[in-house]
């Protein structure tokens, strides 16, 4: 006889996300639902849980139609994947030629160049471009030009190489890199002004627009704005506004916007915000479209041209090798994104000239996501994915905003010169800073599990670079990585070391038994370290004699009280009073005070260690008092 089939989908069925809404609700005993929101950079917002409620209320249009939210071509990078694109910035030709030969032998495809005598390679006129790209085949290699002046010229001398050694235009591929505006914005001046070098360019983006249709003249790079501390909304809107700009100048020159849009190259840095970072490149696409769309341009001069490089700001001198696992998830971020090429840096990069197992790293990092993780195999992996869908609408919403307003104040080099620019990337850097210094934004190595006894990895400085031209006012911006406070601190207690052959120390005083003080101690461990300051842990103390005596005998000029919040009534005025009597410079104390700040103040207690205090401003503090700044 037939069995009944089960209807296992009736007798269960699947909960809703009503259902689960009260039950998170009810978790939350009172609280607000907004408290399980995350908060990113920008005013946006990320929700616990997205559905398809949440989703487009029309899907986007698939891989390689506009507005090419989903990518620029079809079949997405599946033929071939993007084109691992290495940065050069050695100021040594010879070097810098030798470092290509290796990457492209090696697995690379393009190169990407940093000229100029302050921040880049020192590449004078043709020959020594010809030299530094003796080992790159114009007619199989994209190249990328990103001077720091005078773009016109640079482009010139490529095009002249190109010519001395047999290449027609038509073999061209990548970009002369034309940025005025990422110039100023960098270098703090542009002595032609924008008009006159986009008029000056005016002739080459139409001459080359036939006779060299893979070669890209127009570059808008965000390089500036990144390592100056943009959030990623500001760096998206301000990046359409320059696209926007370049548009409008060549048009006052005699090009139509649907060529020039063909003609320009976008090049943004990727941050450490993995998912938001994909969307952000989806939104880019987008914005862009709709730009072009709205100043007369064709759906086919709508497609972005996209290169992602690994960001700056988040790499850090302390702990470098953590800097290959950042550039990992900003390279899979930047292909999942869509990006056509992608340069990983090095992870020695903010050390000095990065060396060979350095490179070799960085090159490997994308061959591995493309060889053995198989990224190139899907078109737009990010396509369908509630959350991404709804995060790169947040984003593009929000960096439209930020456009509409920097239109409204008369545009990209308006907003430059004026000190708005400047003024924003003051505000959000200050924020961020305090993120930093409150370890909301923790840094695994530097203010987050700092490894004291690390052996340095030592690098050759660059090359001393021309300096940077004398400007006044809001430009050029300043970079700055996230890391530079706490990394200081650390500076401070190197020197310490060097010049008594120890470092700054802190005599830990945990009360309470094993269970009791770990986490706490743990916890204030870490955050000595961060500041350079060495911890030697003691614990089960007999009386406060007992404490004491062994704070003399460790020889630490610093002691911190770490326990369970009930015995620091009994322990805290007392002990610190002993040890301040016995030769303590300073005395803290982790853990949120309560009532009782003023009472173990009186006592001698310097400061106060908890989660939510700008932890820089204590160290530094303590760095004052120990003689160690």
């Amino acid at each position: 006889m037939a069995q009944e089939p089960l209807h296992i989908a009736s007798e269960f069925p699947a909960p809703s996300v009503e259902d689960w809404r009260r039950l998170v609700d009810k978790d939350l005993k009172g609280k607000p639902f907004t408290a399980l929101q995350s908060q990113l950079e920008g005013g946006l917002s990320l929700q616990p849980l997205y559905t398809q409620q949440d989703a487009a209320v029309a899907p986007p249009e698939p891989p390689g139609v506009a507005p090419y939210v989903r990518g620029t071509q079809a079949l997405g990078l599946t033929e071939g994947g993007w084109v691992v694109c290495q940065e050069y910035s050695e100021p040594d030709v010879t070097q810098a030629a030798e470092a290509i030969r290796t990457d492209l032998d090696r697995g690379g495809w393009g190169v990407w160049l940093h000229l100029g005598g302050t921040h880049g390679i020192r590449v004078p006129d043709a020959e020594a471009l010809r030299r530094l790209l003796a080992h790159a085949p114009l007619d199989t290699t994209p190249v990328h030009l990103e001077p720091e002046s005078d773009p016109l010229a640079a482009a010139q001398h490529l095009l002249h190489v190109a010519e001395q050694t047999g290449v027609s235009r038509a073999a061209l591929k990548g970009s002369l890199g034309v940025d005025p505006l990422g110039i100023l914005a960098r270098m703090g001046s542009l002595p032609m002004g924008l008009d006159a070098t986009l008029s000056q360019a005016a002739p080459l983006v139409t001459s080359l627009r036939e006779a060299a249709p893979g070669l890209r003249v127009l570059l808008v790079s965000t390089r500036a704005y990144a390592d100056a501390g943009a959030t990623s909304v500001h760096e998206l809107a301000w990046a359409i506004a320059t696209g926007v700009a370049y548009l409008r100048g060549l048009e006052r020159a005699g090009v139509s916007p649907d060529v020039a849009a063909r003609s320009v190259q976008f090049a943004i840095s990727v941050g450490g915000q993995f998912f938001p970072e994909i969307a952000r490149l989806r939104a880019a696409r987008l914005l862009w479209s709709k730009a072009v769309a709205a100043c007369g341009g064709s759906p086919e001069a709508q497609a972005m041209v996209l290169h992602a490089r690994t960001a700056s700001t988040t790499k850090t001198q302390r702990d470098p090798w953590v800097n290959i696992l950042r550039a990992t998830a900003e390279s899979f971020a930047a292909v999942v994104g869509g990006a056509d090429s992608v340069s990983t840096s090095p992870f020695d990069e903010a050390l000095g000239t990065p060396d060979a197992s350095a490179r070799r790293l960085a090159r490997n990092t994308q061959l591995i996501l493309r060889d053995e993780s198989s990224l190139n195999r899907v078109a737009d992996p990010a396509g369908g994915s509630y959350y991404l869908e709804q995060l790169t609408q947040d984003i593009a919403r929000a960096a439209w905003t930020e456009l509409r307003r920097i239109e409204a104040l008369g545009g990209m080099e308006q907003a430059l010169t004026s000190g708005d620019v400047a003024r924003v990337l003051a505000e959000t850097r200050a924020a961020r800073d305090k993120a930093v210094r409150t370890r909301r934004l923790p840094i695994v190595g530097v203010s987050e599990f700092p490894h004291l006894g690390e052996t340095p990895v030592q690098r050759e400085p660059r090359a001393e670079a021309s300096p940077a031209p004398a400007t006044s006012g809001p430009l050029p911006l300043r970079p700055a990585r996230v890391a530079e406070p706490f990394e200081a601190l650390r500076d401070a207690s190197d020197r310490y070391l060097a010049a008594h052959g120890a470092r700054p120390k802190a005599f830990l005083a945990s009360l309470g038994t094993v269970a009791e003080h770990t986490t706490r101690s743990t916890w204030t461990a870490n955050v000595l370290a961060a500041g350079g300051i060495e911890p030697a842990d003691q614990h089960g103390f007999a009386d406060i004699a007992d404490a004491v005596a062994r704070f003399q005998a460790s020889g630490a000029p610093l002691a911190v009280i770490s326990g369970p919040d009930a015995l620091y009534p009994e322990w805290v005025p007392a002990l610190t009073a002993a040890l301040k009597s016995k030769g303590a410079r300073a005395v803290a104390v982790a853990g949120r005070p309560g009532d009782h700040e003023a009472a173990f103040r009186a006592a001698g207690v310097d400061v106060f260690f908890y989660a939510g205090a700008d932890l820089f401003a204590l160290l530094s503090s303590l760095h004052q008092q120990l003689g160690v700044a």
